[in-house]
This record gives structure tokens, C-alpha cells and sequence, in this order.
């Protein structure tokens, strides 16, 4: 890279991470976070999430929402004094990346799908984030042990479910939809100033009193599940493979 184009990529990313910065101060100050975090903490019960997994920020370099996506993960970050913050997305830069090491965020390195297995305590943010991606989630946890510990911000299950076909649910989200009489949903505050970054989201905790009184045939988990290509929301760890190659 000549000497102009890195002085061109310097004052660029500068400009970029000064409107995060922004961004993130203007979600802290909100009453959309004033309303959210106390509904965190009574959640939590005075203790502290043990880390934060974070799937489906975007491109926050170019996207006003996704900027104000992050602003939230880092606000619930600082608050609640999380140390150990994994966050992927399959579009993310080079750029992008360094930034989120930069201010104390770990960038998975690959396409897990959300194949992920949760550590007791996990805060998980999904900021409007494909059904199939919380399938893969569940799946991968399908344990009441981890679930009971765990609290999930994202698409509100309720309407997830209710507003798609039972054929579409079977394909694509058979977990989320097996879930959801069992889930407590507390929908996040449509006070932001912009209506299309936090909306239609909600917090979801799964009370161990209902959950301990499924039988054990409740928690036997299916193959893994694999989906069409036909749903473009959705990028499978082949496709990121075919990006990269």
C-alpha cells in the first residue's frame, strides 16, 4: 500500500470509529437503555454474564443500524463488566476485525453457524439474525442445564413462530419452534430513535421451573441440522468457504 492510500485508509477508519463512538454514546444515554438494563439486571439478579456471544452485526464500517447494533453489544459490554466478548459474522472486513480487537472483542475465525456450545452464563445477542441461525444455536445446547443459564436477545421467538408457516418452522427452525411455550419473552422497548435498529427484538430467559418438568425425551436431540440453499438470509461455512476462494 503507497504512503497516500495509507494516510486515505488511516483518516478513513478514524472517521469510522469516531461514529461508533458516537453511536455507542448515544445508545447509553437512551431511555431505549435505560428501560433495556433494568430489565437486564433483573434478569441477572445482581450477578454478571461470564461472556458475550455476538452473531449478526453486519458491516458496522458502512451501516447506520449495524453501527448502533454495536453501540448495544459494547454498552451491555462496559455495564456489565464482560470480559470474554466472541463475536462473528460472516461479511465482516479485515477492517472491521481490527476494530473489534481494538476495543476488547474477539472475531471467531470461522462459519460455526451457530453451532456453538454455550458455557453456563453466556449473553447472547443476535441482532436480527436468521431463524436458522437460532435453530443452530439451540440445537447445539439443547441441554436444560445450559439454556436455564443462559439469556438470548434477539427476533422475538413468540413472533417468530407465530407469524410463520408450520411447514417453513419443521424446515427451518424446528428447535425454536419446540422451545417457545417453554421460553419467557420480554420484548425490548421501541423507544430508540430509529425504528428499524432494535425492533421486533426481545430477551429471553428459560426458567428452570419449566423447563425441569419436560420429560427426558424432550431433550433428545435430532441430526444436525442442514438447510437448503434457497434462503439467501442464511450464509451456510461452505459458502463462506466459496467467498474466500
Amino acid at each position: 500500500m503507497s504512503k497516500k492510500n495509507r494516510k486515505l485508509f488511516s483518516t478513513r477508519s478514524q472517521k469510522y470509529k469516531k461514529s461508533i463512538e458516537e453511536c455507542t454514546n448515544i445508545v447509553a444515554t437512551s431511555p431505549f437503555w435505560i428501560h433495556f438494563s433494568a430489565t437486564i439486571k433483573m434478569e441477572l439478579n445482581g450477578s454478571n454474564p461470564s461472556s458475550i456471544l455476538c452473531y449478526g452485526l453486519g458491516n458496522f464500517f458502512e451501516s447506520i443500524q449495524s453501527k448502533y447494533q454495536l453501540g448495544l453489544l459494547l454498552t451491555i459490554k462496559n455495564e456489565f463488566k464482560v470480559k470474554n466478548c466472541y463475536v462473528y459474522d460472516p461479511k465482516f472486513t479485515d477492517a472491521e476485525r481490527s476494530h473489534l480487537a481494538e476495543i476488547g472483542c474477539d472475531s471467531l475465525c470461522e462459519n460455526e453457524e451457530g453451532k456453538r456450545s454455550l458455557l453456563p452464563g453466556t449473553f447472547v445477542y443476535m441482532p436480527h439474525c436468521p431463524k436458522q441461525l437460532l435453530n443452530n444455536l439451540l440445537w447445539a445446547n439443547w441441554n436444560k442445564e445450559i439454556l436455564t443459564s443462559c439469556i438470548i436477545v434477539c427476533n422475538s421467538i413468540d413472533q417468530t413462530v407465530t407469524s410463520t408457516l408450520d411447514r417453513i418452522l419443521n424446515k427451518y427452525a424446528y428447535y425454536v419452534q419446540k422451545i417457545s411455550p417453554h421460553v419467557i419473552e420480554k420484548k425490548c422497548c421501541d423507544d430508540f430513535i430509529y425504528d428499524d435498529v432494535f425492533n421486533d427484538m426481545a430477551l429471553h430467559i428459560f426458567p428452570n421451573e419449566k423447563l425441569k418438568e419436560l420429560e427426558d425425551i424432550f431433550w433428545e436431540r435430532g441430526k444436525e441440522p442442514l438447510y437448503d440453499n434457497d434462503e439467501l438470509e442464511f450464509i451456510t461455512k461452505f459458502e463462506c468457504m466459496s467467498f474466500q476462494s
